[in-house]
This record gives structure tokens, sequence and C-alpha cells, in this order.
């Protein structure tokens, strides 16, 4: 049986971004085991996510699978909230890599919050990490997967699928 407290600030501090993504880490770090996508750029994306969180910037982002034709057909999104949860998260873990086709490829969509004051530097940051502006996020059939939470952050992980 779990306890749950709701907590109503909007606030979160850099050692949340740490817990969270932590289990973040974790599930992004599975797609490289199974030979998806690079460790590489699997760390890349675990600094770029990290900074867009402590920026406070970033509303959501998603892991996104593309078929050997480069049709997505799935995807793993990460809403960001600080403003009211249950405090009690999941632990990391629940995707099934081995159930992904071998000739898919993943990519990284974000969605950022582009009415706060940093995020025009947050985005020049970005785009001088490589990043482009041409992607969309998924739509289709969503799933709630996990809750991953510290203090007054939570990620919470849903599977969307087309």
């Amino acid at each position: 049986m779990s306890t749950y407290t709701f907590s109503g600030t909007d606030s979160y501090s850099e050692s949340d971004v740490k817990a969270v993504m932590q289990n973040t880490y974790e599930d992004i770090i599975g797609f490289a085991n199974r030979g998806i996508i690079t460790y590489e750029r699997a760390k890349n994306w675990i600094e770029d996510i990290t900074y867009m969180l402590k920026e406070k910037v970033l509303n959501s982002f998603e892991i996104q699978l593309y078929n050997a034709s480069g049709e997505r057909f799935q995807s793993y999104k990460y809403t960001v909230s600080s403003n009211g949860y249950l405090s009690t998260g999941s632990l990391s873990g629940g995707i099934n890599f081995w159930s992904i086709p071998k000739d898919s490829s993943v990519g990284l969509f974000v969605d950022m919050n582009y009415n706060l004051a940093n995020s025009t530097s947050v985005n020049s940051e970005l785009a001088r990490r490589g990043w482009g502006t041409n992607g969309s996020p998924l739509v289709g059939k969503e799933t709630s997967e996990r809750d991953y939470i510290s203090n007054n952050l939570r990620l919470q992980r849903t599977l969307i699928t087309k």
C-alpha cells in the first residue's frame, strides 16, 4: 500500500532534477542497451534534458520510435509538472526494449515553454548543441505508465501509440 501527499508549490530544485533524471536516465540508456541509439547520443539527450529542466523551460519531451520506413509508430512522453501532485513516485523501468523491432530508430522531440524570459537563450544554446526546430509530437492513444517524482518536480511518463 502506498501513502500519498499533495504538494502545492510550483518550484523545484537542482537536486529534484537530478532525482527524476536518474529514472529517466535508466529509460534512455535502455534504448542504448538495445542498440537503437548510441551511448554517446543517449548521454547527450540526458545532458540536454537535464539542462532544460534546470532552466525550467520544459513542458514535455518524447522519445519517438520510427519503423524501418521512417514512420513514427510509438513514443514515450514525459510531461513536466511542478504545481502539485502525488509525492510518491514510480521506479524506473517497465519498457520492454526487446519488443521494439530491431530496425527501429529513435528521435527526441521537446516541447518548450516559449513564454518564459529565458526561453530565447535556452533555444540558442540548444541550436549551438545541434538541435533543430522541425519536430512534432506524436498523436495517438496515450496510456499512463510511470511517475518520476522528487519534491515539487514530476515527470509523468505515458506511452503513445498510433
